[in-house]
């Protein structure tokens, strides 16, 4: 099978130190200055990403603060909108009311004059009428003076009859 030949095997053991050796002085400062590098490279990018995730949750707060801020003033300006609504329908109401008051006694003030007017014209006519009745009763003509005093006369009580 196997058979050991010191030979060979002295100079495989010294092949072997000498690539070590050689790996060492040569190969082994570059891989270990290569894998500093790479470990360098990975810090930095470590501490990269906690700044960008920093950053990240940094705008995050600011976001929701803005939101929250926006939303307050939204509910803000939809209070003051009610409120403003509130008022104005009030006013409205106010002014209407106050309107309609005021034509209530412009009409009660016009029927007043109407109906003033229409008792002065009934007293002129009942005054005629009377001085016709009267005329033709006592069959003689008064004077004009005395038909004046009494048309004033009658009118006055039936105005204190009717008009009072």
């Amino acid at each position: 099978m196997f058979k050991a030949e010191p030979g060979l095997i002295i100079w495989t053991l010294i092949s072997f130190f000498l690539l070590l050796i050689l790996l060492a002085k040569l190969a082994y400062p570059q891989i270990i200055k290569g894998l500093k590098k790479r470990e360098e490279t990975i810090q930095q990018q470590l501490e990269e990403a906690r700044k960008t995730k920093q950053e990240a949750e940094s705008l995050l707060e600011d976001y929701r603060r803005q939101v929250s801020e926006a939303r307050a003033e939204a509910q803000k300006i939809v209070n003051e909108g009610k409120e403003l609504g509130e008022n104005m329908r009030k006013e409205m109401t106010q002014k209407a009311q106050q309107e309609s008051n005021e034509i209530v006694k412009r009409a009660r003030e016009e029927i007043e004059l109407q109906k003033q007017k229409t008792i002065l014209d009934l007293q002129e006519k009942i005054a005629d009428l009377s001085i016709m009745a009267a005329s033709k009763i006592i069959n003689k003509s008064l004077n004009t003076d005395d038909n004046r005093r009494l048309v004033e006369e009658y009118v006055s009580k039936v105005g204190d009859l009717y008009g009072k």
